[in-house]
């Protein structure tokens, strides 16, 4: 009987058999790229569904959907089932995969279609020939080893070594990180036991920050979004400054936890959403503005980059969190170039981040934008540095 262990080259096989040519950007890609990449979104399918399966609502989806698709196979099937269920995860999910394999997202996109149908056709076909029900489909996903995290998952070595250049140095060689990943983990947890002890003296007892267990080291679990790697807490403006992010976990909607740094963007939003004394300035609209610390465009441009998108999932996360609160996102520039100009583009950022939010599933009507040029400028001009740290953009809570 087929095995999750077996379903990444069963759904290879499959998509040689059944799959469309290639178009759009996949087509553009490099096929080893492309494997690399099936790999992975295969891993990210099989262990959604596999979540999916324990969920009595995702169960019966999942076994009609299975059904449907081996009674008339479609590899570019919809891919709804695993956005559904990935929720504010899924773009983080997809950069990763993109990341790691060297190819974009957009094809990305392509193959989680793909693989999604591929892999209903599959486990439609082992309902079929086994007459399982729901129940007993959901048994199966449930009873299999868990499948390996497709996102930030290291190429293996003979993997590494067929990859093409591009895609080597998108994913990047094992790393000293990367080979002590767990003693990693593990000197987190007992630095983020110390932070506890701080959050729990200083900050309201519902304030729901946790830090990580020390006596569980190890990778974490397939489900959570990780926020960011933990070797990069501290930006390099705070390690200028001699600062170190303490990294405390956020706990989020449906189980979703966050890693983070306790100086973020994301540390600082939800600290002021979950404490019940700090209030929204109604007087000054000056005040409470947070700056974003992972967020970056395109040279002169309002287009956002790829590692734009972790940060804007994790604010897209703690939103949901708090569902009554709303957000002004506001654009920033340096006073170099053109007055009028500047002020366009630092609107067209903000309405960019604030687009890609409500992309990540956060109301539209909880969200606004501006942009204000030159204004506001937190730095010197003259230096190059300084004019850095202007353009920017950042985030108001306008109700809590």
């Amino acid at each position: 009987m087929a095995t999750l262990h077996n379903m990444p080259e069963d759904i290879k096989n499959f998509l040689r058999a059944h799959g469309p040519a290639p178009t759009g950007p996949l087509a553009a890609e490099h096929q080893v790229g492309v494997q690399l990449a099936i790999s992975r979104v295969a891993d990210l399918v099989m262990s959604t569904f596999k979540e999916l399966a324990g969920q009595s609502s995702g169960r019966d989806s999942l076994w009609t959907a299975a059904r449907a698709a081996h009674a008339s196979p479609q590899p570019n099937a919809d891919a709804d089932l695993v956005k559904t269920a990935l929720d504010d995860r899924y773009h983080g999910k997809v950069h990763g995969v993109a990341t790691a394999a060297g190819i974009q997202t957009a094809s990305v996109n392509q193959l989680v279609e793909q693989v999604s149908g591929a892999a209903l056709s599959i486990m439609g076909g082992l309902v079929a020939q086994n007459d399982w029900t729901a129940q007993e489909l959901s048994q199966w996903l449930q009873s299999q080893p868990s499948v390996a995290s497709a996102v930030g998952a290291p190429l293996a070595n003979a993997e590494f070594a067929a990859a093409p250049a591009a895609a080597r140095s998108a994913a990047g060689a094992p790393s000293w990180v990367t080979r002590h990943a767990g003693a990693l983990l593990l000197g987190v947890g007992f630095i983020a036991v110390a932070e506890l002890g701080y959050i729990l003296g200083t900050r309201n007892p519902e304030a729901e920050v946790a830090a990580t267990a020390a006596a569980e080291p190890g990778p974490p679990p397939s489900r959570p979004y990780t926020a960011v790697p933990v070797a990069s807490l501290t930006s390099a403006a705070d390690a200028a400054r001699g600062k170190t992010a303490v990294p405390v976990v956020l706990k989020l909607k449906n189980g979703v936890r966050q890693i983070i740094g306790s100086n973020s963007t994301e540390s600082k939003l939800y600290q002021f959403l979950i404490d019940p004394t700090k209030e929204v300035d109604l007087v000054d609209p000056s005040k409470g503005w947070i700056g974003f610390d992972r967020i970056y465009f395109e040279s002169n441009k309002a287009i956002l980059t790829n590692e734009s998108l972790w940060q804007l999932s994790n604010i897209a996360s703690i939103l949901k969190r708090f569902p009554a609160a709303k957000v002004k996102l506001g654009g920033y520039t340096d006073s170099s170039g053109s007055p009028y100009t500047n002020l366009r583009l630092s609107q067209e950022r903000a309405k960019a981040a604030m687009t890609t939010l409500v992309g990540m599933g956060v109301p539209a009507n909880r969200l606004t934008s501006a942009g204000y040029g030159a204004l506001d400028n937190l730095a010197s001009n003259d230096t190059e540095e300084g004019r850095s740290l202007n353009r920017r953009v950042s985030l108001q809570v306008v109700q809590k």
